[in-house]
């Protein structure tokens, strides 16, 4: 009895799906074999079998020649990977790491590197992964930083506090010149113990060598120096590591407790300090523009300054100083008192006074005295003339405030001042002699001193004048 069996239709579609898959698969697993088996063999088929076969072996020889060209193209644009490490991947890795290094951040070598190192065919323990190297950075200075002095700082602290010998901080920032420090002063700090020097003309790297106790090497490698080939620029501010200069366990003691204090800038070049708060006062020193002083007391206009071994007074219009600063200064009157504004030129008898003489006129006095008797400046001013003088021989001519002229005629030989040297009263000028310009109708009886005061080009009565 032949039984027919139905199916429902959703059923009969998923059989007969399967059963194509099934060809399919049949039909591939043929083709990877080489041959083909058809269920109806005929001669059609045949044909189609031999057609597939042709083109999978013609497939396989254009995949292997693109890949020969793909090859020939990375080595022809990359010349810098050697063709021997196609044959060493080890060594290929290593190179690509290394071309990396140069052109890419160390922290994205580090997730690169394994990417491209060659991984063995047994298990092996991973080897540590370095991180690059970074090209050092070039020095282009010889200081650190800059460090501005607060108040009640010491040297000593700031010394301690970056590291570095306090005779170093000393002499890179000039404190050995006696300056005051003030608030907010700017330290230079170093990167390493030395010491600077601007260089001047006719110096050599030897002899700054042996000057500062080095080797020239040091200081011409010293890269923030710029010395190519060691030759020296005039002017140029130089480092130079591990120099010294004289230095004592006294200098260390005072310099460790140096702090801030106040001080007062002077502003004009060749300001004087006197030993008092006058201009009758004799002068002790010349400041230059920018030296910093510390100020220890007032009297009137003047304030009492020290700076190094200097202790003396300056007029407060010179200076650059807080006026709340000057006032809270103590005021002092332990001062010597002036000197007197006129003393007389000599030692000796008075011969001729002032007025009509022989006929003439006579416009001084003169002084007798010997040979060679000192003769000085009567009075603080500044020489205009000294040498040889129309009719007074050798002679001085000095100008003082107010319009005052003095002149000293007669001397001996070659005055000890020269023109435009400052004088003060009681200051040797030179000596006592004979000497006239007969040219310019001068005349001289003995040996003596022809002493003469002009106001305004006038000539008065020195008796006036001298006490």
């Amino acid at each position: 009895m032949h039984v027919v069996f139905h199916h429902p239709p959703w059923l009969e579609r998923w059989l007969r799906s399967k059963r194509r898959l099934a060809a399919a698969r049949r039909t591939v697993h043929h083709v990877r074999d080489g041959y083909w088996v058809a269920t109806q063999p005929s001669v059609e088929g045949s044909i189609r079998s031999r057609a597939l076969r042709w083109q999978l072996r013609l497939s396989r020889q254009l995949a292997h020649i693109l890949l020969l060209v793909g090859v020939l193209g990375v080595l022809i644009v990359d010349r810098t990977l050697p063709l021997q490490l196609l044959t060493n991947p080890r060594e290929a890795s290593d190179a690509i790491v290394t071309q990396l290094s140069s052109a890419v951040p160390a922290e994205q070598i580090v997730r690169i590197a394994p990417a491209v190192r060659h991984t063995p065919s047994k298990t092996v323990e991973p080897e540590p992964i370095a991180p690059a190297l970074r090209a050092p950075q070039p020095v282009l200075t010889a200081f650190q930083t800059t460090h501005m002095l607060a108040e009640n700082e010491t040297l000593a602290e700031v010394a301690e506090r970056y590291q570095i010998p306090l005779s170093t901080l000393v002499w890179t920032n000039q404190l050995d010149r006696g300056d005051a420090l003030r608030v907010g002063q700017p330290l230079r700090i170093p990167r390493l113990a030395g010491v600077t020097h601007t260089v001047v003309e006719g110096e050599t790297l030897v002899g700054l060598a042996e000057r500062y106790g080095v080797a020239p090497e040091a200081i011409a490698t010293f890269a923030p120096n710029r010395l190519p080939g060691g030759q020296l620029v005039i002017g140029r501010e130089i480092f130079i590591p591990g120099g010294r200069l004289p230095w004592s366990n006294e200098q260390e003691a005072a310099f460790a407790q140096r702090r801030v204090e106040p001080v007062g800038i002077v502003l004009v070049d060749e300001t004087n300090v006197r030993s008092g708060p006058s201009t009758d006062h004799p002068r002790q020193a010349q400041l230059a523009a920018g030296r910093q002083v510390a100020l220890r007391g007032r009297y009137n206009d003047w304030v009492k300054i020290e700076i190094g071994d200097i202790t003396g007074w300056i007029r407060s219009d010179l200076l650059e100083v807080d006026p709340a600063q000057v006032a809270a200064l103590p005021e002092v009157r332990d001062f010597p008192p002036p000197p007197p504004r006129w003393v007389w030129p000599a030692r000796g008898v008075l011969t001729s006074g002032f007025g009509p003489r022989w006929g003439g006129f006579h416009n001084g006095i003169d002084i007798a005295n010997r040979a060679w008797t000192p003769i000085v400046a009567a009075s603080s001013g500044r020489v205009r003339e000294a040498g040889w003088c129309s009719g007074y021989g050798y002679c001085v001519k000095i100008r003082h405030p107010g319009g005052i002229e003095t002149i000293y005629g007669h001397l001996i030989a070659q005055p000890v001042v020269r023109v435009g040297q400052e004088v003060s009263a009681g200051q040797l000028i030179g000596y006592m002699g004979s000497t006239y310009d007969r040219a310019g109708g001068g005349y001289s009886t003995g040996v003596h001193l022809h002493f003469t005061i002009l106001v305004n080009g006038r000539a008065v009565n020195p008796l006036r004048y001298l006490p």
